[in-house]
């Protein structure tokens, strides 16, 4: 009696054979100990051949021997935890194909096995090919091949390879734990801080017990009473006044002195009754006017909510709009009753109903599919749009007609009126894989939504950032309208709030980020920062090149030494060589104090000029990756440079800076903002280095428009294309310029606040008026508006606070 073997997988992933056949490239393939129908369906979808066994006595009824079909190109043995068979199943398979792939079934040691069946194997002329890499089937996965005998330096340059490949993996795996450890040190903190804020909270809320208390004490008290009716006669002309004054003030008005700072900036602003009459005319003299879908899923809505979002619909100056209101299964009475009447506010609403409460992406796909218009916008069911919001969206068309996805800055609107704006970037990939900075309000068109295939609801509460991903996968025609026109609600089930209102959004949002970066082929881990609810992205180094790092010692022998000690003392990058470059001092305190560092020395002759140095230097080295140093940096973490790395590793990334801090430990660097206090002004400088920033973009990576040459992180080859440094600038233009030149050529220049570095700033150059005039010539449009700052951000400060 021969044993049976089960299938040892539960289930395959599917695409198995996808894998199979893109790194074999057979056309027959027998596969033993998996589910047939489901690896047949698989690979019939391919167009190859598979026979799948479900164990040995299988294999040997189909193919007895003498069998003419019993000849395969390769067979693949998911094997079990039994043994009993494997002399037999050996004997068959060997006799079946020219090539075995092993791979462990659910419950198979591996490290037995897997040696047991290569022993078993070889004693039939099959050996393992340790060369070929099948880590991605499974890490245990292994070829053989029928081959003669090979040499033993043939034997050992596979294993070598093998074991080099392991080393890889193994070095990703601990740099992956690493980061999780980190991940977790940093959730830990997070804990510990919001304990230590819920014991203020009970302390308070004790406090706030005894005054009460102490209040319902007095207000029971004899004294008090007394005092009432001794005051009665000089109440009664102040309620008289206040009566008054209400009548002649109507109830809405708040003062403006009431007003808080962004309320006042909105109120001037903000569309008035002649901006909207001329928005109106003007909508109507358009040459491109295509009807714009509103989708708004309704669920168990407050009446009072939804009907001022329709009536912020009904507003609109551009009138080519319909409403698209889909109830996802509502169940509170009023608002059954109030939803038929919404929808014969006006023709151009319609109501749609889900016969049970099915999730948001299946209400929107719902309204998707309903839709007539060549444009959609989202509307949640309590926000409201500005009466300008779609003109807004139709005029971008008129010089865009061929953009794809359109957003616009947006705020929040609380108990006291509006608050809380977020004025965005221009696209930024990089600050989008940080938060759905996209957000709202956002206008898609139809076609591009429907070909992705709308929404999915497995990522519910992120559903959009998915959505969204996906649709930048297809285009790069994305624009950003800098006007508030979409006010978020903050209610009680909303994350207007916070994240923590949907506590599901923050995992749904990882995933939807995972997902992309495995759609785009990049292996990264995606944690949460605790701090901002926002995310650090680590991207896999597929490759640790050596970097020049390149120090001009421009600051004396003492800055110079600390700064090279703390680059060896707490560099964890592995390939990486320091070269030092002097002047032309060759006084014996100089050399006695070069003559301590074991590094490459470089001497320039000549005026120090650092632009010319560093020309100077990226000649005389070949590394493909280059590091400019301030020698007044000292290092702080040791995995700065590979954070800096996995970044410069990306083709589209030009250059890459890092979150400088002065000794005091405020920000002297985060990124550099043009156009501001004159040609250009570091970003958040002053700020203290934990300060979260406007809309978080202290304390996370995102893109800019130029960063500090004190600390660039670039590729040879890009350096190169765009020529390099501009000797005839001072120091802080050139860096501006160069990366300048490098958006020019396509490429992006990253800020990652997670390479953190201190750097004592030297003081600042004196105004060159020449140069700057040479820079305002070259870049007049990048000076005249910086793509990363808001234009509603102050133009006086990089502070992102609000302009006039």
């Amino acid at each position: 009696m021969c044993a049976v073997f089960r299938s040892p997988l539960h289930s395959f992933r599917p695409d198995f054979a996808q894998l199979v056949s893109g790194t074999f490239e057979r056309d027959r393939y027998l596969i033993v100990g998996g589910a047939s129908a489901e690896l047949q369906q698989q690979f019939a979808a391919l167009g190859r051949e598979a026979v799948v066994c479900k164990s040995y006595s299988d294999l040997e009824r189909k193919f007895p021997r003498g069998c003419s079909g019993a000849h395969f190109q390769i067979a693949l043995w998911f094997y079990s935890g039994e043994e009993s068979a494997d002399d037999r199943m050996a004997e068959e398979l060997s006799r079946c194909a020219s090539e075995i792939v092993l791979i462990p079934g659910a419950g198979a040691d591996v490290a037995k096995r897997r040696p047991q069946l290569v022993k078993l194997f070889g004693r039939l002329g099959f050996l393992p090919d340790y060369i070929c890499d099948l880590s991605e089937i499974d890490p245990g996965t292994i070829r053989l091949r029928r081959q003669p005998s090979r040499s033993a330096n043939e034997v050992v340059s596979a294993v070598e390879t093998a074991f080099a490949r392991l080393n890889r993996r193994l070095a990703d795996l601990q740099r992956a734990l690493r980061a999780r450890t980190s991940e977790l040190d940093a959730a830990h903190r997070h804990i510990a801080t919001v304990e230590e804020k819920l014991l203020k909270l009970k302390q308070y809320r004790r406090e706030l017990k005894l005054l009460r208390e102490q209040r319902q004490a007095l207000r029971k008290s004899p004294e008090r009473r007394i005092g009432q009716l001794l005051l009665v006669p000089y109440r009664l002309p102040e309620k008289l006044v206040k009566a008054v004054w209400k009548k002649l003030r109507p109830c809405a008005a708040k003062r403006r002195e009431d007003l808080t700072e962004y309320q006042r900036w909105f109120e001037q602003h903000r569309a008035n009754t002649d901006d909207l009459d001329r928005m109106r005319y003007e909508a109507r003299t358009f040459g491109l006017s295509p009807l714009i879908s509103i989708i708004t899923p309704v669920f168990d809505t407050p009446v009072p909510r939804i009907e001022e979002a329709v009536e912020s619909v009904l507003a609109q100056v551009y009138e080519n709009w319909e409403l698209v209101l889909i109830d996802d299964g509502s169940t509170a009475a009023d608002l059954l009753r109030a939803l038929p009447a919404l929808g014969m506010r006006d023709r151009r609403i319609r109501l749609a109903t889900l016969e049970s409460h099915q999730g948001i992406a299946a209400a929107l796909n719902r309204g998707l599919a309903l839709a007539s218009g060549e444009w959609i916008v989202f509307l949640d069911h309590d926000d409201i749009l500005e009466p300008d919001a779609l003109f807004q969206v139709v005029k971008l068309l008129q010089t865009h007609a061929d953009v794809d996805l359109i957003y616009s800055d947006e705020d929040k609107l609380g108990e006291n009126g509006f608050e809380a704006p977020l004025f965005k970037p221009d696209w930024s990939p990089d600050f989008f894989l940080s938060y759905n900075y996209v957000g709202h309000l956002t206008a898609v068109r139809w076609e591009i939504a429907q070909r992705i295939g709308g929404f999915r609801s497995e990522f519910d509460s992120a559903q959009d950032y998915d959505l969204f991903f996906r649709i930048v996968e297809q285009t790069s025609r994305i624009y950003h309208i800098p006007r508030v026109l979409y006010h978020w609600r903050r209610s009680e089930d909303s994350s207007a709030i916070g994240v923590r209102q949907k506590p599901g959004q923050l995992d749904a949002s990882r995933r939807a980020i995972e997902d992309h970066l495995k759609r785009r082929g990049e292996h990264a881990h995606v944690a949460v920062d605790w701090r901002t609810h926002a995310f650090c992205v680590r991207r896999e180094l597929l490759e640790a090149r050596e970097i020049s790092v390149i120090v001009p010692s421009c600051h004396g022998p003492e800055s110079l030494e600390r700064c090279v000690e703390s680059l060896m003392r707490k560099t964890s990058y592995p390939n990486y060589e320091i070269v030092i470059v002097n002047g032309d001092d060759k006084s014996p305190e100089s050399t006695t104090c070069f003559s301590r560092f074991p590094h490459r020395l470089l001497r320039f002759s000549g005026a120090f000029n650092i632009p010319g140095v560093k020309n100077f230097v990226v000649e005389q080295t070949d590394s493909p990756w280059l590091l400019f140093l301030d020698d007044n940096i000292e290092v702080m973490e040791n995995d700065w440079l590979t954070i800096m790395a996995e970044h410069i590793q990306r083709p589209e990334i030009g250059a890459v800076g890092a979150r400088l801090l002065n000794l005091n430990g405020t920000i002297e660097h985060a990124g550099i903002i043009l156009g501001v206090n004159g040609i250009a002004q570091p970003a958040f400088r002053g700020f203290p280095a934990e300060h979260p920033g406007a809309n978080r973009q202290l304390q996370i990576s995102r893109n800019c428009s130029a960063v500090s040459g004190a600390c660039l992180l670039t590729r040879r080859e890009v350096l190169r294309e765009v020529g390099g440094f501009d000797e005839s600038l001072p120091e802080s233009l050139a860096d501006v310029d160069l990366c300048l030149k490098m958006r020019q050529a396509g490429y992006l220049i990253v800020y990652t606040p997670f390479a953190k570095l201190y750097w004592e700033a030297s003081i600042r150059d004196k105004i060159d008026i020449s140069a700057e005039a040479a820079m305002r010539q070259r870049w007049s449009d990048a000076l005249a508006q910086d793509p990363y700052y808001n234009p509603n951000f102050s133009r006086e400060r990089a502070d992102f606070s609000l302009g006039k």
